[in-house]
């Protein structure tokens, strides 16, 4: 497997690290994997109500749900939950046993698993992105960045005249 992540994907966890560049953080991936490669189009940060600590860190789940519905229907494509990431504190980069729950519960959800991505500030920026398999064993990918590198038609908006016409037949 092979991981792509849109320019606003990894500017988003860019932008999150920093913002909480001293304690753990992360965020969900929103995207389409198909032909073994992973395209990650969108990452959503983790919310205002998370914890966020020095060595644990939890999503705030109801923010996140509300996310993923409304970002991935701004998408022509069905962008679908392809995994998620977080901060570790230093340069420790295996997952935890807590992790290793989270990574299971997500991977279970598709047939080919998910992604789950682990940041460090040791103390340059560095990603290191894992496929889990659904019976959660982890296999380090290559990633790389740029929407040039992503299908045009995964990272097309829907458009106006879609939108127009579903008021359009519910008005009726």
């Amino acid at each position: 497997m092979k991981v792509i992540l849109s320019d606003r994907a990894y500017c988003a966890i860019l932008a999150e690290t920093l913002e909480h560049r001293n304690t753990e953080t992360g965020g969900l991936f929103l995207g389409i994997c198909r032909d073994d490669i992973c395209y990650i189009v969108e990452a959503i940060d983790p919310g205002p109500n998370s914890r966020f600590e020095v060595a644990y860190f939890e999503y705030d789940q109801k923010y996140t749900q509300h996310l993923i519905n409304k970002i991935a229907g701004l998408y022509k494509s069905k962008l679908g939950l392809v995994g998620l990431w977080h901060r570790h504190p230093g340069s420790f980069d295996i997952f935890s046993g807590t992790d290793d729950g989270t990574n299971a519960k997500y991977a279970a959800l598709h047939e080919f698993g998910a992604v789950s991505a682990l940041v460090n500030l040791d103390p340059e920026f560095r990603l290191t992105i894992y496929h889990v398999s659904k019976k959660c064993t982890y296999e380090k990918v290559d990633y790389e960045t740029g929407n040039a590198l992503i299908p045009a038609e995964i990272l097309a908006y829907q458009d106006v005249e879609t939108y127009l016409s579903q008021m359009e037949k519910r008005g009726k």
